[in-house]
């Protein structure tokens, strides 16, 4: 958790100073995922991969690393990894949902879950349009607005929204890499139900 780069004869000799010393993964989960979120994916998943390494099976028990089970719960942060890797947002009483996948953004699938509910998100992306699915595998999602990370090579013109065979009527901005999208009034999908967002550019 800190250095002494005046040497060791320059540490707090106070009997705990030991603690200092310590690498606690829940610190380091925290790192890795604060790095992903600025745009600093490599170094984060450098960080996370050798956490994983240190407590790699061939030396311990996988499901018990140091500072989970009966020590603490802080390798529960590692699931910030994961949500900063997706770009993942959502506010429940807003009812927003939002993701901007940092890794293989053209083509990308991953699950998530909300208040009342869990499924699975997806992403195709190419050059004039993006597409982005939200599938509701359990429980239920009410949405009023949405937001994805532009992954397409061009600024798009234009939104539909599908909620199963019947479209949404919405409104979309984009801007800093980003598009927001305002529904025309709020959905609610079910376990079951899907929401497909077309974006596409001018031609």
């Amino acid at each position: 958790m800190c250095t002494w780069p005046r040497g060791a004869e320059m540490r707090v000799q106070q009997g705990f100073d030991y603690y200092f010393n310590e690498c606690m993964n829940g610190f380091e989960y925290q790192v890795a995922w604060h790095m992903i979120a600025e745009g600093m994916v490599q170094e984060g998943l450098a960080i996370a991969r050798m956490v994983d390494d240190r407590y790699h099976a061939t030396r311990r028990n996988p499901w018990n690393e140091v500072e989970c089970g009966d020590h603490y719960a802080r390798s529960m942060a590692s699931f910030g990894v994961f949500l900063a890797a997706c770009g993942y947002e959502y506010h429940g009483p807003k009812g927003h949902l939002g993701f901007a996948p940092r890794l293989s953004p053209e083509k990308f699938r991953a699950p998530f879950t909300t208040a009342e509910g869990w499924g699975t998100f997806s992403q195709t992306a190419n050059a004039g349009s993006q597409t982005a699915g939200v599938a509701i595998k359990y429980g239920k999602l009410k949405l009023r607005t949405l937001s994805f990370g532009l992954a397409m090579k061009s600024r798009p013109t234009k939104v539909t929204v599908m909620v199963g065979d019947q479209e949404v009527p919405a409104e979309m901005s984009a801007d800093d890499g980003r598009v927001r999208i305002a529904l025309g009034k709020t959905v609610e999908i079910k376990e079951g139900e899907s929401l497909r967002v077309v974006l596409s550019a001018a031609s």
